[in-house]
C-alpha cells in the first residue's frame, strides 16, 4: 500500500494513506464495502490483500465483529436465510441480521463443513444422500464460490450406502491456501462398483482450484460431524471396533462393546493422520448411551462429553463433562473444566459461543445454551434443523 492518499477528485482535504487505512481496518464489513464506492484509493486500499489480512487481524480481537450465524438450509420448508447473531448471551438474543443463502436450492439437503477466517464452507447432497457439490461463502462480502467434488473413476457420484465421506475445512498458513479435505471410507459390499476401492484422502486446494488425492491408511471417522481445526491439524472423533461408523449426532450403544476411541488429527502441511489420546478418566465412564464431540475453546483443544446410566431408559439426567488440554498435543495436560447434568439427555452438541456458552441439542429437538458461569441452561429461539457456526468478519476474497 502506498504511503500516501490523494482525493480523487482533487478538490477536498487530504488524507494521508496511512491514516485512513488506519481508520478502514475498524469498521465493519459492511461499512468497507460502501467506502469502496467513495474513491479509487479507498477502493484500492481496501482491496488490498495486506488490508484484507490487517482487518482481519483486527476484527479478531474485538468483539463486536464476532457473530454466530445460524444456517436455515434444512430439506423442508427451507427459508434459505442465514441469521447472523451479535456477541452475546442467547437467553434473549437481539434480532438479528438476514442474510439470503445464495446457493440453496430445494430439495437438495445442505450441512455445515465448518468455518476458517470468516469463510464458511457447506456442503450439498440430493434428497437419497448423493454428494452434489460444495459452497465456499464469505457472507460479509455476498460472494460465494462453488466447488465440483472429484467422481470416482467410472464417473459415479457417491451416495449413503456406498461410501463414508467426512469433510474438513481450515487454512494452510505454511502456503496462505484454503483446503477442504474430503476423507472417504468405502464400507458398503452391495454396492458391487465400489466393493474393491481403497479408502482414501482427496484434498482441494482454492488457489489451485484443484483436488488431488492420496491413498493411504484412513482411520474410521465419526460420520456426518463437522471437524475442528486447531494448529494446523483437523481433527475428529475416532471409533475403531464394531461400530458402523454412525453417531456424531445421535446416541452411541456400547454395551457389552469394547472401543479403541481416540481423536484422529490430519496434519494439512504433511498431510498423514496422527492419533491422539482421549482424558482417560472419560474412557472409564460407565454408560450405556453417550454423545462425543470435540471443540475448541478460548485456543485450546475441547472434548465434549455426554452419557447417560447404564440403562435404555431416556428419562434420567444426563451428566455432561467439558475436558480441555492445556498443552496441545500432550494428552497428560488434559484437565476436566466443567461438569454439570441436563435433565434430558443430549444428542448434539454444537460447540461454544464466543463468549463461552455450550450450545447443543437435546432428546426432545430443542437447541439449548449452557452458561459456564452461572450454570443455568437457557432454550434457544432457534429450530434444531440450524446448522450453528461461530465466525469472524472478514474480508478474504473467493
Amino acid at each position: 500500500m502506498s504511503s500516501s492518499s490523494s482525493d480523487d477528485e482533487g478538490g477536498g482535504p487530504k488524507l494521508p494513506h496511512d491514516v485512513a487505512v488506519e481508520i478502514l481496518k475498524r469498521l465493519p464489513a459492511r461499512s468497507l464495502l460502501r467506502f469502496r464506492c467513495v474513491c479509487r484509493s479507498w477502493r484500492s486500499a481496501i482491496d488490498d490483500p495486506r488490508f484484507v489480512t490487517l482487518h482481519w487481524s483486527h476484527s479478531a480481537h474485538h468483539a463486536s465483529s464476532r457473530h454466530l450465524a445460524c444456517l436455515d438450509c434444512g430439506d423442508d420448508a427451507v427459508q434459505n436465510r442465514c441469521s447472523l447473531f451479535p456477541n452475546g448471551p442467547l437467553a434473549r438474543p437481539p434480532s438479528p441480521s438476514q442474510i439470503e443463502i445464495p446457493f440453496v436450492a430445494p430439495p437438495n439437503r445442505y450441512a455445515l463443513v465448518g468455518s476458517c477466517n470468516g469463510l464458511i464452507c457447506v456442503s450439498e447432497s440430493s434428497s437419497d444422500g448423493t454428494e452434489r457439490a460444495l459452497y465456499l461463502w464469505n457472507l460479509f462480502t455476498r460472494k460465494h464460490k462453488a466447488v465440483q467434488l472429484p467422481r470416482p473413476e467410472r464417473g459415479q457420484p457417491l451416495s449413503m450406502g456406498a461410501a463414508r465421506v467426512a469433510l474438513g475445512f481450515c487454512f494452510d498458513a505454511k502456503s496462505n491456501d484454503y483446503r477442504v479435505v474430503r476423507v472417504i471410507r468405502f464400507v458398503s459390499d452391495r454396492h458391487r462398483r465400489f466393493r474393491d476401492r481403497e479408502s482414501r484422502i482427496e484434498v482441494y486446494s482454492l488457489r489451485a482450484d484443484s483436488w488431488r488425492t492420496s491413498n493411504c491408511e484412513v482411520p474410521l471417522l465419526c460420520h456426518g460431524s463437522s471437524a475442528v481445526f486447531l494448529n494446523g491439524n483437523l481433527h475428529w472423533c475416532s471409533f475403531n471396533g464394531k461400530w458402523d461408523g454412525y453417531g456424531s449426532k445421535a446416541l452411541f450403544n456400547i454395551a457389552g462393546e469394547v472401543f479403541d476411541v481416540s481423536i484422529a488429527l490430519f496434519n494439512i502441511a504433511g498431510e498423514v493422520f496422527d492419533k491422539m489420546a482421549l482424558p482417560e478418566e472419560m474412557l472409564l465412564i460407565d454408560s450405556l448411551h453417550f454423545v462425543l464431540s470435540v471443540a475448541v475453546l478460548n485456543g485450546l483443544l475441547a472434548v465434549l462429553f455426554s452419557g447417560g446410566e447404564a440403562t435404555e431408559r431416556f428419562d434420567l439426567n444426563c451428566a455432561c463433562f467439558v475436558w480441555v488440554m492445556r498443552d496441545y498435543g500432550d494428552p497428560e495436560s488434559w484437565t476436566k473444566l466443567y461438569t454439570f447434568e441436563a435433565t434430558v439427555p443430549v444428542t448434539r452438541f454444537d460447540g461454544f459461543t464466543w463468549n463461552g456458552e455450550l450450545l447443543m441439542e437435546i432428546y426432545c429437538k430443542e437447541r439449548v445454551s449452557w452458561n459456564p458461569i452461572t450454570g443455568q441452561f437457557s432454550i434457544l429461539p432457534l429450530s434444531a434443523r440450524y446448522e450453528l457456526v461461530p465466525i469472524i468478519e472478514s474480508l478474504f476474497p473467493l
